[in-house]
């Protein structure tokens, strides 16, 4: 049988609620994809806080519980309702505003990097221009970059993609 590497601890640092979403995914993928899925929901539980770290272990401590210690759902839910309030916009702002073309990045995927960063952002219907406008200031090509300002105010975020 193949063995499935497992989801790395939770990231704490950032935006936790985005950090949480994609850790859980993974780890829902690795139940999948190893078969453990098919465990009873206490190993599943034992499995999710022996993988998720010693941080988020102490997150957990700190969870009162009725009924329902051992039920996957309980267990997510608990750490959902911790992460969901903790969202820092004007790190993840910051963070997208420094984010800039990486050597050997392809613009395609600088652009991938800026729409995953811009959802954290909280932009609202200014989302297209401010990815627009840090296509503009983080591109490494200089010649696109010449291209792009010269597009002046016609530019928008499908013609700079």
């Amino acid at each position: 049988m193949e063995t499935f590497k497992p989801p790395s601890a939770l990231n704490l640092m950032g935006n936790l609620r985005e950090n949480w979403r994609r850790w859980i995914q993974r780890f829902e993928l690795f139940l999948t994809a190893s078969g453990k899925v098919k465990e009873t929901e206490k190993v599943q539980c034992a499995i999710l806080l022996h993988l998720i770290g010693d941080e988020a272990l102490k997150i957990y401590n700190t969870f009162t519980f009725g009924e329902g210690r051992d039920k996957f759902s309980v267990l997510k839910k608990k750490f959902e309702d911790y992460v969901n309030p903790r969202k820092n916009t004007v790190f993840e702002r910051y963070k997208f505003w420094e984010c800039k073309q990486q050597e050997g990045e392809t613009i395609d995927q600088f652009i991938t990097e800026l729409k995953t960063q811009a959802k954290s952002c909280e932009f609202g219907d200014q989302t297209d221009s401010m990815i627009r406008d840090r296509i503009v200031f983080g591109v490494s090509d200089i010649r696109l970059k010449e291209r792009l300002l010269c597009e002046s105010s016609e530019l928008t975020l499908e013609k700079a993609a």
